[in-house]
């Protein structure tokens, strides 16, 4: 369950990066966080308990190592140099809050708001060019990817799906959504292991240039989205590519 909030006008938080490192945030004790998490964990079970409100906290330096956050308010907090390696920020509000210097490895981010948040110096987060190296095959002037219609959901009528079209979407850029709005293609390996109807999997080429346009989620599983691909052949499984740049 993710709760929704109201989001706070922008001109009624002016300041915000003096906010989060004065005097003015609120200090929280190590066993009040305790107990503000324990309390966290119960509401999320629906046992009772409350949500997590950490508005204006100073939590910096905190340990909230595999801390469950989830759905929690974060707004306007210091997280500097806070440890939140493992941590599960699903739908938590961060916006404004300030993590520069903090520890993110390891921590689950999807569908959380980090408008206007501080992550200057901080680690863990996805290197998306180091893992379009790590997970996708080179050609020339692009990668490859892979892509099945239908199994989510009725792809655009204008979508040609024959050797050499090219298919377009306006994408939605926020790296916190796993997914969402763009042409949404996949390594291999994540197409045919997410396949339930048996589709036909593309093969699909995304050039450089729009590879720019598009986002590979912090906590994508092996699914990206770009604003336009080209698809080259339907895929045998067991087939392999080969770096053609």
């Amino acid at each position: 369950m993710t709760t929704t909030r109201p989001h706070t006008n922008r001109d009624d938080v002016s300041g915000m990066e003096e906010d989060v490192t004065s005097n003015k945030l609120r200090p929280v004790s190590a066993s009040q966080l305790a107990e503000i998490l324990n309390e966290h964990k119960r509401w999320l079970a629906g046992d009772g308990g409350r949500q997590a409100d950490l508005r204006y906290s100073n939590l910096s330096g905190s340990d909230l190592r595999d801390s469950n956050l989830r759905d929690s308010d974060l707004r306007y907090s210091n997280l500097s140099g806070s440890d939140l390696s493992g941590s599960d920020l699903r739908g938590s509000d961060l916006r404004d809050s300030d993590l520069r210097d903090s520890n993110l490895r390891g921590s689950n981010l999807s569908y959380s708001d980090l408008s206007r948040s501080i992550l200057s110096g901080s680690i863990g987060l996805l290197d998306a060019s180091k893992w379009i190296a790590d997970h996708l095959t080179r050609c020339r002037g692009g990668v490859y990817a892979y892509k099945s219609f239908g199994s989510n959901y009725t792809p655009p009528a204008d979508w040609r799906q024959e050797p050499g079209a090219e298919i377009s979407e306006t994408v939605n850029l926020l790296p916190t959504l796993d997914c969402a709005c763009g042409v949404n293609v996949a390594t291999l390996d994540w197409c045919l292991q997410n396949n339930p109807d048996d589709a036909p999997i593309w093969k699909v080429m995304v050039k450089w240039e729009w590879m720019a346009g598009g986002v590979i989620p912090y906590n994508t599983d092996g699914k990206f989205r770009v604003p336009r691909a080209k698809l080259i052949e339907i895929m045998v499984p067991g087939t392999e590519d080969a770096t053609d740049d």
